[in-house]
């Protein structure tokens, strides 16, 4: 499992690492999500690639158009599928198992991450060569978006597909750390990872 975060973080640090070297002076007091950032480098970091986007109604960017749009309209980027998580696409349901769906703009399937699965399977995979994350989180542990996020990264290892993160600014600010670490054996897709509750 920790060979299948460190590769997806790799990638996620690489990425990152090549946008931020390009923030201009203007820019930097201003917080900038990765769609933004993305956006604003013509998508080059995804051109030429076939991709699955997991996402929901939070993935919009600075002026509020949804990167679902930004990427089907973007003409270097192919994107072939869509992701959902717990909440569904439109982020409105409160079930506990939500099915598959199609995206009535774009005509893509929608794979639900919080029904039969909780994580992408290799056929859900097939044909994608990134898998992209955009989804805002609150900050918290128990909160399933980041969960949802590590089932993919792990599933995007296991197929040798690249994991691309948007990042959003945290909310909460990131700053304060609150509460217990969760306990070691105690994991559960409501406190995926060994982190503090905020």
């Amino acid at each position: 499992m920790i060979r299948h975060m460190m590769f997806a973080l790799s990638v996620a640090v690489a990425l990152d690492s090549q946008s931020v070297a390009q923030v201009s002076e203007h820019e930097s007091g201003n917080a900038l999500a990765g769609i933004d950032v993305l956006q604003r480098d013509g998508f080059r970091q995804l051109a030429g690639r076939d991709v699955g986007l997991i996402t929901n109604h939070t993935g919009v960017n600075r002026d509020g158009i949804s990167v679902v749009e930004l990427l089907h309209a973007a003409k270097q980027v192919n994107l072939v599928a869509l992701f959902s998580p717990e909440h569904g696409f439109a982020g409105k349901l409160d079930q506990a198992r939500i099915g598959d769906a199609q995206d009535k703009t774009t005509g893509l399937k929608i794979h639900s991450l919080y029904g039969a699965t909780r994580a992408p399977t290799p056929e859900s995979l097939q044909g994608i060569d990134t898998l992209v994350f955009d989804i805002q989180d609150i900050g918290t542990r128990f909160y399933t978006y980041i969960s949802t996020m590590g089932e993919a990264m792990k599933a995007a290892a296991d197929q040798g597909i690249r994991f691309v993160v948007l990042d959003r600014p945290n909310p909460i600010g990131g700053i304060d750390v609150q509460g217990p670490v969760l306990d070691s054996g105690s994991e559960s897709f409501v406190g995926f990872h060994a982190i503090p509750v905020r």
